[in-house]
């Protein structure tokens, strides 16, 4: 099952703001927005509910922007999912046949194993893999 871009673009601009939080520097919008190639109109939407999630907050001023609210460690993706994306109530597939319940039980059961994932996986886990993925080396 995809998530939307939204989500995408969220958990982009949360690295960004994850990897600058030891160091308590505040990243501005357009900056976030030119180096990870999101839409910047989109990309304030996105800020804007991160932050009105109390993940992020922001400081304004000339030296201004956004910085992350809690560490790494104690934001998941599916916080972030949460936050940008309502959560849907499900296919809206009536049952009925034993055929249709069936399938409707596998889609449930792979919505529950998506869910534990993003619920698991941390800003924290995700900076580690960047790191990782950075720092391999490649032979051909």
């Amino acid at each position: 099952m995809q998530l939307p871009i939204k989500a995408h673009y969220a958990t982009l601009a949360m690295l960004v703001l994850a990897a600058k939080y030891e160091s308590r520097e505040v990243q501005a919008a357009r900056q976030i927005a030119v180096e990870q190639s999101i839409p910047s109109q989109f990309l304030t939407q996105i800020l804007q509910q991160l932050r009105s999630a109390g993940l992020i907050s922001s400081t304004r001023g000339a030296n201004g922007g956004f910085f992350l609210e809690r560490s790494p460690q104690s934001i998941s993706v599916g916080d972030i999912v949460d936050a940008v994306c309502p959560t849907s109530p499900g296919l809206g597939i009536e049952r009925g046949s034993p055929l249709s319940d069936t399938v409707s039980e596998v889609w449930h059961q792979l919505h529950l194993q998506q869910r534990m994932l993003l619920d698991q996986l941390t800003l924290a886990d995700l900076l580690v893999r960047c790191r990782d993925a950075s720092n391999a080396m490649f032979y051909i």
